[in-house]
């Protein structure tokens, strides 16, 4: 039996890692500085960000970098 690949979980997935990329760089690699309070803003930013990550890389990042 021959197995047919599903394109619709393919691009899932890699929407979904692709998200997870972005959320774990934006928080972790972006050379923020967290202290008391302002973890309270930037990890909902950096969530929303990561929920919409194509138009981050190809037009958000370009701009404001």
């Amino acid at each position: 039996m021959r197995r047919v690949i599903q394109w619709e979980q393919v691009a899932a997935t890699a929407y979904g890692v692709g998200g997870i990329a972005t959320f774990v760089y934006l928080t972790f690699f972006d050379d923020v500085v967290y202290n008391w309070w302002n973890w309270i803003l930037i990890i909902p930013i950096n969530l929303f960000l990561a929920h919409i990550w194509p138009i981050y890389w190809l037009f958000l990042r370009p701009i404001f970098e």
